[in-house]
């Protein structure tokens, strides 16, 4: 990790003073601004001090253990202070114009003025002496009241102070610049802001207290021990070795194996956690679709917990998308009711309803296919089944209060039955069941099991809209559909992968280790094994900061949001 990165060229306006609100710039009761760069006390001294009245102006004990790290102005601060007249008078007056720090990590309240000089808020500032802050920095908090107009003066009174405003993401690439946390746990904070979800927060918590980071940097010291015991043994030729050094390379290659093992596994178990953790961090979109009238919005109204879609007894009452997001076992759903699909329709607003459903579908990560369980699946079913071939899917066979008209291997072969189905003049309804549903007739068995082998396993559930409460099997099922067998296996109070960059930057550790473990096991040369070595070791030290650069690293603070 970089050891002095403020005094780096690489590093433009590291040691400036920056400013920016912390909290949202709308009204509110309690507004957040944060001061940060060496020596920013200057700067904060010029717009608060402490009221004496209140008792929380500083002792001289404390004020000698609070002196900023430097109070000299910032070499690369944009603009110059220029003094308010206020200001002016006060050092005429032979009043101190710089107060002295307040005491270190504590809020104490005084009087903010703006620019020039004129009262604007009684406000909070709490003082973090460098190195114990957030960025590593001086760095000062004002709590203020909430008005746009007051944080705006206070800002600008700061600026005009010397300080500049902080571009997205600055205060935390400064802690991460300063060696305070490491870039995976920079990350682990824009994830935690972003959350939308308790088992989302907990996964980007974990990830900010460096799980994550701790998990790689294990992998990565098996992984340097090895790479070292290596290049030891580059300087001694195969020749020199006698049998006593023979037995010694034996182990070592055994013991080397068994590293190369030991890493592999615990990267697998890494890239197992993928899956969950983007689910956590960027959700997914499941589309509720079927034909008319199979009770669609019921089921969308029920797993929502309010009446959001309309619903009536009549076919095609749903013309558009309706959208609700929820949070089902840890996953923030976008979930979406569609028009019902159908062939004949001949309403203009209902054939659009139609389209918009089909491209919901396509775009979808999973599709609760709704059928009426009280009802025979008929060809407008089978043919909505069989569009999903290529789609994760669940059957919902809704209406589980009603007499079920078919058991579920007869609905599930059924619907698996391509162009089987008929009804009388090609219109949907009730119809007997094919041959092959019923009889095994028109279809060997063997060639019928193999067919149906060859289908995907689509999860069947019998559920009732009108009974939200009973709900939770389904629940369950779209949590499980969406997690995959790996997502649903995985740990989620350990190392959680949340970010696509950390996924493939460990799938091509996983590749450079593969291609280093075989020239080892093949006792090639260790200069080849450490070309894939040194390939593994950079994508490790990618993930926590130790090896990347700046491009990298301007890209992912860009999408913080300003003032973290």
């Amino acid at each position: 990790m970089r050891t002095d990165p403020l005094a780096s060229p690489v590093v433009p306006g590291a040691r400036d003073w920056i400013v920016a609100p912390a909290t949202g710039m709308g009204p509110c009761a309690i507004a957040i601004v944060r001061l940060d760069g060496p020596g920013c006390w200057q700067a904060a001294s010029k717009v608060w001090a402490p009221s004496p009245a209140t008792g929380d102006a500083p002792d001289d004990a404390n004020v000698r253990d609070a002196q900023p790290a430097s109070v000299q102005r910032p070499p690369s601060t944009v603009g110059r202070a220029r003094p308010s007249s206020a200001a002016a008078s006060q050092e005429s007056d032979g009043q101190p114009r710089e107060a002295a720090p307040p005491p270190p990590r504590r809020l104490t309240r005084g009087l903010m003025r703006d620019a020039s000089g004129a009262p604007v808020d009684e406000a909070f500032a709490a003082w973090f002496p460098a190195p114990h802050s957030y960025t590593g920095n001086d760095l000062v908090e004002f709590h203020c009241h909430g008005s746009p107009a007051v944080v705006a003066a206070l800002i600008d009174a700061l600026r005009e102070a010397g300080a500049r405003m902080a571009r997205p993401g600055e205060f935390t690439e400064r802690a991460f610049l300063n060696g305070r946390i490491d870039l995976a746990q920079a990350e682990g904070v824009a994830n935690l802001i972003a959350s939308r979800t308790r088992a989302a927060g907990r996964a980007a918590l974990s990830q900010l207290r460096g799980a994550l980071s701790n998990a790689v940097r294990a992998i990565r010291e098996i992984l340097t021990d090895l790479a070292a015991e290596i290049e030891a043994r580059l300087d001694f030729p195969e020749e020199e070795i006698d049998a006593e050094g023979a037995e010694e390379e034996r182990r070592f290659r055994q013991a080397g194996l068994e590293s190369f093992a030991q890493v592999l596994r615990r990267l697998g178990a890494l890239i197992a956690t993928a899956r969950r953790g983007r689910l956590f961090r960027d959700g997914a979109r499941v589309v509720i679709a079927g034909k008319p009238n199979t009770g669609k919005s019921s089921l969308f109204n029920g797993l929502v917990g309010r009446e959001r879609a309309l619903v009536t007894p009549h076919p095609g009452t749903t013309r558009d998308t309706i959208e609700a997001t929820l949070d089902m076992r840890g996953i923030p759903i976008v979930l979406i009711d569609t028009a019902g699909v159908r062939q004949d329709s001949h309403d203009e607003i209902e054939t659009l309803g139609i389209e918009r459903a089909k491209g919901e579908v396509a775009s979808a990560d999973l599709v609760v296919l709704v059928i009426d369980g009280s009802s025979p699946v008929d060809s407008e079913d089978a043919r909505l089944f069989q569009s999903l071939a290529e789609t994760p899917k669940i059957v919902a066979a809704n209406k589980s209060d009603l007499p079920a008209a078919q058991d579920d291997a007869a609905l599930i072969q059924a619907l698996t039955d391509a162009g089987g189905i008929e009804t009388e003049r090609g219109a949907p309804g009730n119809v007997e069941q094919p041959p092959s549903a019923v009889s095994g007739e028109g279809e060997g068995e063997k060639t019928r099991e193999r067919r149906l082998k060859s289908e995907p396993e689509t999860p069947l559930l019998r559920v009732c809209a009108l009974r939200p409460a009973a709900l939770g099997p389904l629940e369950a099922s779209l949590a499980d559909a969406l997690l995959g067998e790996e997502g649903a296996a995985a740990a989620s109070d350990g190392a959680t992968v949340t970010n696509l960059r950390h996924e493939e930057l460990l799938r091509r550790t996983l590749d450079a280790l593969g291609r280093a473990r075989r020239s080892f096991a093949e006792s090639a040369s260790g200069e080849f094994t450490m070309i894939d070595l040194r390939d593994a070791l950079d994508s490790l030290g990618e993930i926590i900061g130790e090896t990347v650069d700046d491009a990298i690293l301007s890209r992912i603070f860009s999408k913080f949001c300003v003032g973290k």
